[in-house]
């Protein structure tokens, strides 16, 4: 694997590009191939789809018509004249007249019920003593098909009714039912009839309608294990199986085979003609591929030309790349023929000229700097001098002051010192919180000296977020303009109070006073160049600046204005140094 990353790397980019090319233009076609599958499975899918529909309504027919002779059963059992005279036979002895009568009336309503029947074999009915009313249909052949098993069958159903199907060389549907007697609801047993249904002739009635409809059908319908009904022996011998379809050869032709499983349990076996299908697929598949390979050879033809065209400009760049680590000449706008272009390349080519011009801008600078090193060297010695010479004037000032009798020339003088000191000496961009403060109140000594009972300041800093990192000379510029924007305009006691505490994002350190007040979206209008900065605008803003430098944009400096309070909040991060 290693070898093969070693090989690769050092490959041409020509080289790369093509075989990224191929491989593309491969698992497109590759893709486009397979995806073939794709509406021919959608287009079986809707073929199933549309047989499911047929073979549901053909089920649909043929279990009404099951249904039908459900409930005639049902009207046989309940008919009054029926259970009357079952009853009397039940009760009255052989050979009298109320059972001579009973047995006569009982015959007239088999023959009477026979008429309600189609598409049936026979029907029989046998009273409790054994007497057997028949009627048979068509060609069917009479006998007696109440044996006594079947009747012991029917009484263990308690009068419910219950389809039995009976396998052999003609497989017979029949329905077998218990007569009890209703009146009083005494329940007792009077007879069983049994109705065989002609399936064949039952299913041969609605596949016809089905031809009619443009729609023919092959099929087999089972109940169960038994076979009621093939079209053919082909048909026959394909196993219900589970319900969906599949593609199978049947006497050479291709099919499409479908199962349905009706709602009254019969299993619906179809087939439908597919081989004209498949040799439409069959051929739109072939051309399919023949045009996607095609399209792929004039994909790869095409994309050569387009590729050695962008290929041979980045072959000038190197060029130019080559030349200038040899010469160090550099490119000036007249030479280069892509001043103009608009892509990628003559971005590429623009850049680098302008690089070029730029190293050869730099190395003249840097020329010039070297000559002046030395000079600048002098004047930093030089200005080191000056800070030295200030802190021994102020500090003969303030041993003059010691001896003076106004005591707040020596505090003044020393405040200033120290303050001086730690504004010049500080070589740190971030301290503590507790350096930055000291530095604010050897400031505020000075000014409440001044001001007198005028100004009053207030601290109220916890303890735990003095170690906390601030950007230097952050506090002692937002009280010095407290000081100048609201001691300096007010006539009242000026309060300023200086806070900070944790938050839940870091560490807020504020500065409040009871002035004028200002605009919270102050700062938004200094970036906006709405508002010019000047005084007040220029601290605010340098140190905004400064503590996202410092830190993150998270960070920043907020106004807030409630209250007649003025308060101005820096967010730091809980950083402790």
């Amino acid at each position: 694997m290693c070898k093969l990353t070693e090989i690769w790397r050092n490959l041409r980019v020509r080289t790369k590009v093509q075989l990224i090319l191929l491989l593309a233009i491969a698992l497109v076609s590759a893709t486009a191939m397979t995806t073939l599958r794709i509406p021919m499975k959608a287009y079986d899918e809707r073929l199933y789809q549309s047989s499911s529909q047929m073979i549901t309504l053909f089920a649909d027919q043929i279990q009404s018509d099951l249904q039908n002779f459900e409930a005639i059963s049902y009207r046989i059992l309940t008919d009054n004249a029926l259970q009357k005279n079952l009853s009397i036979m039940e009760t009255a002895s052989p050979g009298t007249v109320a059972w001579v009568d009973a047995q006569n009336e009982v015959g007239s309503r088999v023959a009477y019920f026979s008429l309600w029947f189609s598409d049936a074999v026979c029907f029989q009915l046998k009273t409790s003593g054994g007497r057997t009313y028949s009627q048979f249909f068509g060609s069917s052949v009479s006998s007696d098909r109440l044996t006594p098993e079947l009747v012991e069958y029917a009484s263990g159903r308690l009068g419910n009714l219950v389809w039995l199907t009976q396998d052999g060389e003609q497989p017979q549907l029949i329905l077998l039912r218990e007569i009890r007697e209703m009146d009083s609801l005494r329940l007792n047993t009077l007879g069983t009839m049994l109705i065989e249904v002609d399936f064949p002739a039952l299913v041969e009635k609605y596949r016809r309608g089905m031809t009619q409809m443009g729609s023919p059908l092959s099929c087999a319908v089972y109940s169960g294990d038994v076979c009621l009904y093939a079209t053919n022996d082909a048909v026959r011998s394909l196993p219900a199986g589970e319900d969906g379809y599949n593609y199978m050869k049947l006497e050479g032709e291709e099919v499409l085979c479908v199962r349905y499983t009706a709602p009254n349990g019969m299993k619906y076996v179809t087939t439908v003609d597919y081989s004209r299908i498949a040799s439409t697929i069959s051929a739109a598949t072939s051309i399919t591929m023949a045009v996607i390979l095609a399209a792929a050879i004039l994909a790869v033809f095409v994309s050569a030309l387009l590729m050695n065209s962008i290929l041979r400009h980045l072959q000038i760049l190197l060029n130019k790349f080559d030349d200038f680590a040899r010469r160090g000449r550099p490119v000036f706008w007249t030479d280069s023929p892509y001043s103009t272009r608009q892509d990628e390349i003559g971005q590429l080519h623009r850049h680098f000229d302008r690089m070029t011009r730029a190293w050869d801008h730099m190395t003249r600078e840097k020329e010039e700097q070297q000559r002046l090193l030395q000079e600048t060297r002098m004047q930093q010695l030089r200005a080191q001098v000056r800070p030295h010479f200030l802190y021994n004037t102020l500090e003969s000032i303030y041993c003059l002051a010691q001896s003076a009798p106004d005591k707040r020339i020596a505090e003044m003088t020393d405040a200033l010192g120290k303050m001086l000191r730690a504004s010049l000496n500080e070589s740190r961009d971030v301290v503590t919180i507790a350096e930055d403060l000291q530095v604010t109140r050897e400031y505020l000594r000075i000014q409440l000296i001044r001001y007198g009972e005028r100004l009053q300041v207030e601290y109220q800093m916890d303890p735990a977020i003095l170690d906390c990192a601030i950007p230097s000379m952050t506090i002692q510029p937002l009280v010095e303009n407290a000081v100048h924007h609201a001691a300096e305009e007010m006539l009242d006691t000026c309060i300023i109070r200086i806070r900070g505490k944790a938050s839940d994002e870091g560490v807020e350190v504020s500065v409040e006073d009871n002035g004028p007040g200002m605009d919270e979206d102050i700062l938004a209008k200094l970036e906006s160049g709405e508002v010019q900065p000047e005084g007040l605008g220029i601290g605010m803003r340098n140190i905004h600046k400064r503590v996202q430098y410092a830190f993150s944009d998270r960070y920043d400096l907020q106004v807030k204005c409630q209250d007649g309070w003025t308060r101005i909040i820096v967010h730091l991060p809980e950083k402790r140094l």
